[in-house]
């Protein structure tokens, strides 16, 4: 079942830039709007079609995730000042108040007689900083509420940076600090001893380049400026769609710079390979492949090298430079204080201002061309219309399940939540992650911090094979811990104090596996039977193996020796748990891949074919936003599209007004 089209114009590379999102807060819905006109085709049963007498129209918008929130607060904003039809933003949540923001999240575990950790269900990384300013700048302007200046802060979203962004740890206990900003702008908001604690670990990570490889650091810096071309023309060009060619002569200059060989198009480890000599380089370069699904290395079973699908192209080194560049405006890598609930919670706020409304704990398990329909935790099932629908639940989930090709009577017989996806697609990386709370402050590690295996070329390559092949040969990659991976650590209260108690710390480790099989039996289960029998994909002897190779690979750092003995709690999740809360398609919280098949032309697209043709004057419209869909996924992607998405719905509504005035 397809019922998202592929835009036949303009190329435009998604990317991931880590999890998105799903879920926001409660107001039961008490007006029931009447219908004007009826619809062709529309089944008896539904209550009503969209707009009431006076003119009012209802976007019904599925999902409460970062998508969903951003969407619903431009909507609201942009359609409140506007004369001759009220417009009601409507958004509908399976999940209860308490997990706003869906991927886009955190949870807290109180531990008696030590207190309370915070951990990260998502994101960790925030960049992009100026689209989170952008989105409440842009609605509090439209709705009159604040100075532009300050607009996030006054919503309570404070962002912080981290100085230096990451710490890449070797299997052979090498270590090396990354990402320092050169700006005054960071400088004014530091202390003189910070910036001469700073300038000293930048002035060791320079040594450590270059004792990795010859000239290292120079290398290291050339490459970062190319990848700093690829961004500024990629992210207006392509993902947001603003033409810019002021970018493009640097973007040719780095390309065809030395014979072409950092062409952005060839698969990434080649460019890499006419750059760096040592396999450590190489892993400090690519890392942030792992956040688009695919791996760095050429597969010479594939047409390409793999670009296609599972090796990364050579301009998704724009994510290294995004991350890492020390003078680009745009970079760097921040933290939320308070957590990623804190970005959910102040879009919550702003939602709420801007007069949107919501309902939790309301499963969606229909949509037709008059709207939603809703099932609650008491299983009561109940039709809610509207105008416009905008899916902000996962695409390859949505399609499968909740997405009708127009057939009316399954439509309306269907109300049984259920759990399936599209799996012709090629797939991110699932995650098995161990959420643990310590009673040590861990001061080896850093805010973020990438564990690699590089002690060889060999050694390297092989750390990918989670994402080499098909999904039957990644879930034969057992763990074990002899075998190379790479996995990333996040510790939170080293940016901000208040995750963990004084003298604790709240440890994220992410590791990468196979995703969720389907299993095309289990489509026509009850939801909770179907996940249940997902959940056993990754049964308890999986998750210790690659508990124990995690372990193996601390014991390599001074200070984590023994850490597990430091434990105080323990949360895991698999992709069945993923699959679980956030209903997402092969329980991978990063969505579709990137390889260039899924990209562009090939990629989904925000509007649904299979609803093109109801624009009449009253019927729903769909448009799909999800991570699997364009630009691409991750946080500010996704926040890219909600502007994109919001901008073709107050489009269309103005249609329907005007139409319906005259």
């Amino acid at each position: 079942m397809t019922c998202y089209k592929r835009r036949r114009h303009q190329v435009q590379l998604g990317l991931l830039f880590l999890f998105t999102p799903s879920v926001v807060a409660f107001h039961t819905i008490t007006s029931k709007p009447k219908p004007i006109l009826s619809i062709r085709g529309a089944s008896s049963s539904a209550e009503s079609t969209s707009a009431d007498i006076q003119g009012k129209r209802r976007v019904v918008i599925i999902g409460a995730g970062v998508g969903g929130l951003a969407s619903a607060a431009r909507i609201a904003a942009e359609t409140r000042k506007w004369e001759g039809g009220e417009v009601e933003v409507v958004v509908v949540e399976k999940n209860g108040r308490d997990m706003i923001g869906g991927r886009c999240g955190s949870f807290t575990v109180e531990v008696d007689g030590v207190g309370s950790f915070r951990h990260e269900r998502g994101p960790s990384l925030l960049l992009l900083k100026d689209e989170y300013e952008s989105l409440f700048a842009d609605c509090a302007s439209n709705i009159g509420t604040l100075d532009l200046p300050s607009a996030a802060e006054k919503y309570g979203l404070f962002m912080k940076q981290c100085i230096p962004a990451y710490q890449v740890v070797f299997n052979d206990g090498d270590k090396v600090d990354l990402g320092f900003p050169r700006s005054k702008c960071v400088g004014a908001t530091l202390s003189i001893d910070e910036v001469r604690k700073i300038q000293e670990q930048e002035q060791k990570s320079i040594q450590q380049l270059n004792s990795i490889e010859e000239n290292g650091f120079l290398k290291w810096q050339g490459y970062l400026d190319t990848c700093a071309a690829f961004l500024d023309c990629g992210l207006p060009n392509f993902i947001e769609e603003k033409l810019d060619l002021s970018t493009l002569p640097k973007f040719l200059i780095e390309s065809l710079k030395d014979n072409a060989s950092r062409w952005p198009l060839q698969p990434h480890s080649t460019m890499l390979s006419n750059l760096f000599s040592s396999p450590k380089m190489i892993a400090l370069a690519s890392f942030q492949d792992l956040y688009v699904g695919l791996e760095p290395y050429v597969n010479d079973k594939q047409i390409g090298g793999g670009v296609l699908r599972k090796t990364a192209p050579a301009v998704f080194g724009l994510l290294a430079a995004l991350e890492l560049h020390p003078t680009n405006p745009k970079c760097g890598v921040f933290a939320p204080i308070g957590g990623f609930r804190e970005v959910a919670e102040s879009m919550y706020r702003l939602c709420q201002d801007c007069g949107v409304k919501f309902e939790f704990d309301a499963s969606v398990t229909r949509v037709d061309r008059n709207g939603v329909y809703l099932k609650s935790t008491d299983e009561n099932t109940k039709f809610l219309s509207a105008d416009l629908i905008i899916c902000n639940a996962d695409l390859p989930y949505s399609t499968q399940t909740m997405l009708s090709d127009g057939n009316e009577k399954q439509h309306h017989q269907s109300t049984i939540e259920r759990y399936d996806w599209d799996d012709k697609f090629d797939y991110s990386t699932g995650v098995i992650a161990f959420h643990w709370s310590v009673s040590k402050e861990m001061v080896a590690l850093n805010t973020h911090n990438v564990f690699m295996s590089a002690k060889s070329a060999d050694d390297a390559k092989n750390s990918w094979s989670v994402l080499r092949g098909g999904i039957e040969e990644q879930m034969t990659n057992v763990f074990s811990a002899d075998q190379p991976f790479n996995f990333y650590v996040q510790r939170a209260s080293k940016t901000d104090p208040t995750a963990a108690p004084p003298g604790c710390d709240a440890i994220m480790v992410l590791v990468p596996c196979a995703p969720l099989k389907r299993d095309i039996k289990l489509a026509s289960l009850p939801r909770d039977e179907a996940v249940s029998l997902y959940k056993q994909q990754f049964d308890d002897e999986v998750v210790s193996s690659v508990r124990e190779a995690v372990f193996e690979r601390f014991r390599v750092v001074e200070g984590l020796e023994d850490f597990r003995r430091y434990i105080v709690d323990e949360v895991i999740d698999t992709p069945g748990v993923y699959s679980d809360y956030y209903n997402l398609g092969a329980g991978v919280p990063f969505g579709l891949s990137h390889g260039l098949g899924q990209l562009s032309l090939t990629r989904p697209s925000v509007e649904c074919a299979s609803y093109d043709n109801v624009l009449y004057v009253g019927a729903s419209t769909i448009i799909v936003l999800t991570a699997s869909t364009k630009p691409g996924n991750g946080v500010p992607l996704v926040m890219i599209g909600a502007k994109a998405v919001a901008k073709m719905a107050a489009q269309r509504l103005k249609t329907k007004i005007v139409a319906g005035l005259q």
